[in-house]
């Protein structure tokens, strides 16, 4: 049952390491040529931006492989188009406040050329996740790793042959030019998977259909996503400053990395689980076991390792970055639970459930944020983290354990 999903786990994490390595070398360029304030500029715009491009998304990527897992090759290819569609519209509407909040939040500025620029990264950000359902969908994560691999590897090859003194704008610049370089690899891939793939106009009944199904889960993602990232950069610039926003972004991105190999697996065996023949149970708990396995030897080494990790990264100047990581690993141990349960909730129809708990947490996470990072700094912020990944993944099992039972 287990055999194609790991093996495309596998694959995820092969090209993980190398990404993360790739990420490393150029995290550890970017700290050192930018410095610590444009850093944490870099940082902001990042985390807020990603916000956006969960509005882009809007659940259609998890949604629309649940769909097409479930239909012949026709009928996968009508849907991949339609909901490819339906992306490249919510785009548009996260486009357009993007530039709302742009021109008119302070916190932008004397940045807002790079911000546009960075911006202009959601249109391709939204194509490459439609190539992901594809991929997914058919098991073949071995070509979505491929396409995220060479996208911050021709960042990095830019950044080591550019001899000058580099800026926010080229940062920002530079990486969408490799976006949108790897789209174009990535778009020859889909010809592997299918070669008869035909591009159909807009059917407007599919997509009001399609939207009703996904809504839930895209309110839950832009919500995950306030409360993951952007809500937690934006208040400890508010409270503390911007420079405090470069050392929890280091300690972030570092645990952000960490959880990917939970989403690859999850993303593996998701298509399995949305299928009404598969036994839930038994496939919750081989997975369970799998990533628990994985945490009691990943949470230890990360904890020890912590000094060394920001040190080789970012050199002197990031040591509070240190005690932020190791506190983060609460939230790697909930969140790791939180991604099986709530991929579990979803194949069983419990979108509407995850957007409720979601609205809960993403409220203990504004005021317990509110209350701790004044007091409390970066330290704080990154506890509050935990406790929010903790109370989701508390209140999505209750919900699964009455669904199943």
């Amino acid at each position: 049952m287990l055999k194609k999903p790991i093996v495309n786990t596998v694959v995820q994490i092969i090209g993980k390491v190398v990404t993360v390595l790739i990420s490393l070398i150029t995290t550890g360029v970017l700290t050192r040529k930018l410095g610590v304030g444009v850093y944490g500029s870099f940082t902001l715009v990042s985390s807020i931006f990603i916000l956006l491009d969960s509005l882009s998304d809007f659940g259609t990527k998890v949604i629309g492989v649940k769909e097409a897992s479930l239909k012949e090759d026709d009928g996968k290819n009508n849907i991949f188009i339609q909901v490819a569609w339906l992306r490249l519209l919510l785009t548009s509407v996260a486009f357009f406040l993007g530039l709302i909040l742009i021109f008119n939040w302070s916190a932008f500025a004397l940045i807002r050329l790079e911000s546009v620029v960075a911006l202009s990264m959601i249109w391709f950000t939204s194509l490459a996740g439609s190539l992901e359902i594809i991929f997914q969908t058919k098991m073949r994560m071995d070509l979505k790793v491929l396409v995220d691999v060479l996208f911050p590897l021709l960042f990095l090859v830019v950044l080591f042959t550019w001899d000058k003194p580099i800026t926010l704008l080229f940062v920002f610049s530079t990486y969408l030019l490799a976006r949108i370089l790897s789209l174009f690899v990535g778009f020859g891939l889909v010809k592997k998977v299918f070669k008869t793939f035909k591009i159909s106009s807009i059917n407007w009944k599919f997509l009001l259909s399609f939207l009703k199904e996904s809504w839930p889960m895209g309110v839950y993602l832009i919500i995950f996503t306030g409360y993951d990232r952007a809500v937690d950069s934006m208040l400890i610039q508010k409270f503390i400053g911007i420079k405090e926003v470069a050392f929890y972004g280091l300690s972030y991105k570092i645990y952000s990395s960490l959880v990917q190999p939970a989403y690859f697996f999850i993303n593996s065996v998701f298509p399995i689980m949305a299928l009404e023949t598969t036994d839930k149970r038994k496939l919750f708990k081989l997975s369970a076991l799998l990533m628990g396995g994985g945490l009691l030897i990943l949470i230890p080494i990360v904890y020890f390792m912590s000094p060394f990790i920001i040190n080789v990264l970012a050199g002197n100047g990031f040591e509070p970055s240190i005690g932020v990581l190791r506190a983060l690993l609460i939230a790697l141990f909930f969140s790791y639970i939180g991604h099986l349960i709530g991929f579990t909730l979803i194949a069983n129809g419990g979108q509407k459930e995850i957007l409720k708990f979601g609205l809960v947490s993403l409220t203990f996470n504004v005021l317990a944020n509110i209350f701790a990072i004044p007091r409390y700094g970066i330290m704080g912020a990154a506890l509050v983290t935990g406790a929010t990944e903790a109370l989701n993944c508390i209140f999505m099992g209750f919900a699964l354990n009455k669904r199943v039972r």
